[in-house]
């Protein structure tokens, strides 16, 4: 029985593994980063809640929100707090929202990363992210009385806004643009993760939008959700055997987006 080796293999299949290969070799050290930043962030919330138990569960008090940066209109609109379009990228309102949205960053990011490299995928982070926050600023309708449809965006109170899904919703984004716009050159595993592949997990997280409209910001989610496919739509990616350089510009936009959650944080810690 002769052992079968690479050079043995179909071409096709020989395409696959060393793309496979090449890819998963990527370091994806923004994510981790990320992931912490965001827990680190949630355990300062949980000790200014006096580490109580029970706020892991149902909710942190909604002046300890307010304090680490959540969105509200109100005092976007009325005091000028604009670095609240930022902060709610990185805070969580309990543990089974932290834990939903950074199991989904640890299984969702390395892949962008990997594929995208470093610099592009943290400005892909906090772009879409914002644009996750302004979708939500913009379907604050006070007093409005929206119906089935309509109250899937639309949003009669100015409640407390947090979370990093719409960051995250980029990110899905980018990944199912991604694995249409070079289905061509993607091996069959890439093909079925990607692209339509990403479908069944956009429409069951549609599907929960719907049941839970009141409690899911859905307006933030499709903000991110679009702002990443049009992201991916304009941006190419790392391919395999391609120069691991990458362009002044892109590391300027990765700074400037990192100096910006910086900076935004920083007025987080001057007002309160």
């Amino acid at each position: 029985m002769a052992a079968v080796t690479p050079a043995t293999l179909p071409l096709h299949e020989r395409y696959a593994m060393s793309y496979a290969r090449a890819v998963l070799s990527r370091p994806y050290i923004f994510t981790i980063i990320f992931l912490v930043a965001n827990l680190f962030v949630f355990m300062l919330m949980w000790e200014s809640s006096g580490m109580k138990y029970s706020v892991l569960w149902t909710a942190f008090p909604e002046e300890v929100l307010l304090a680490f940066g959540a969105k509200t209109n109100y005092l976007l609109r009325f005091k000028h707090e604009y670095w609240r379009f930022v902060t709610p990228i990185f805070i969580h309102v309990n543990l089974i929202h932290i834990m939903i949205n950074m199991y989904s960053l640890w299984v969702i990011g390395p892949w962008v990363e990997k594929l995208y490299g470093s610099a592009k995928f943290v400005v892909f982070w906090v772009a879409t992210g914002l644009a996750g926050v302004v979708a939500s600023y913009l379907t604050v309708v006070p007093g409005s009385r929206p119906g089935l449809l309509t109250g899937f965006l639309i949003k009669p109170g100015d409640h407390p806004s947090a979370g990093a899904s719409g960051a995250l919703f980029g990110l899905i984004g980018v990944l199912f643009v991604f694995g249409i716009k070079y289905r061509r050159e993607l091996p069959e595993g890439f093909k079925r993760a990607f692209g339509t592949g990403m479908l069944p997990v956009i429409l069951l997280n549609i599907g929960i939008g719907f049941a839970a409209q009141g409690i899911i910001d859905n307006a933030a989610h499709m903000g991110g959700l679009l702002s990443g496919a049009a992201l991916a739509a304009v941006v190419s990616y790392k391919r395999p055997g391609m120069p691991a350089s990458v362009t002044i510009a892109w590391r300027v936009l990765q700074i400037a987006a990192l100096l910006l959650v910086l900076l935004s944080f920083s007025m987080v810690a001057r007002n309160f």
